[in-house]
C-alpha cells in the first residue's frame, strides 16, 4: 500500500511539473525576416495618414533595427492607448510582401505586443517633413 501511495504522490508531481512547462514558445520570436528586403514603407492607421518610404540610404540601418522586433508577451484583451497606430510594409526580393503592426502580432491565432531596440535616429528623419 506504501508503494501504491508514493507512486500515486510521484505521478502528481510529475504531472504538476509538466503543468508549469508549458512555457509559450512565441515569446522572443523574431516578428520580420531581415533578409532580402527591397524595400520598407512606414504608414499610420489615421484616414488621412501618409506613407513614408525608406529611401536607399537609410534601408541597411531600418533593415537591422527591424530584425530587433520579437514577440513579448501575449496581449490583454484593451490593448494600450495608441496601439496598432503605426504599421510597416516590407517587401522582399521574390515579390513577398509582409504588412504589420509596429505595436501587435497574432502568432498562433494569440496577439502578442512587440518589443524592439531603440528606434534609429534615420527613423525620425524619415517623418522631418
Amino acid at each position: 500500500m506504501k508503494k501504491f501511495i508514493a507512486l500515486v504522490l510521484a505521478l502528481i508531481c510529475v504531472l504538476g511539473l509538466i503543468g508549469c512547462s508549458t512555457k509559450d514558445e512565441v515569446i522572443g520570436k523574431t516578428v520580420f525576416e531581415t533578409e532580402n528586403i527591397t524595400s520598407v514603407t512606414f504608414y499610420g492607421s489615421a484616414p488621412n495618414s501618409i506613407e513614408t518610404n525608406v529611401p536607399d540610404e537609410y534601408l541597411s540601418e531600418i533593415t537591422a533595427w527591424l530584425g530587433t522586433f520579437v514577440a513579448e508577451k501575449m496581449a490583454d484583451d484593451v490593448l494600450p492607448p495608441g496601439a496598432d497606430s503605426m504599421f510597416v510594409r516590407i517587401e522582399y526580393s521574390d515579390g513577398t510582401i509582409v504588412e504589420n503592426s509596429m505595436t501587435t502580432i497574432v502568432l498562433d491565432g494569440k496577439t502578442y505586443l512587440i518589443n524592439y531596440d531603440k528606434e534609429p535616429a534615420c527613423y525620425f528623419e524619415l517623418f522631418a517633413d
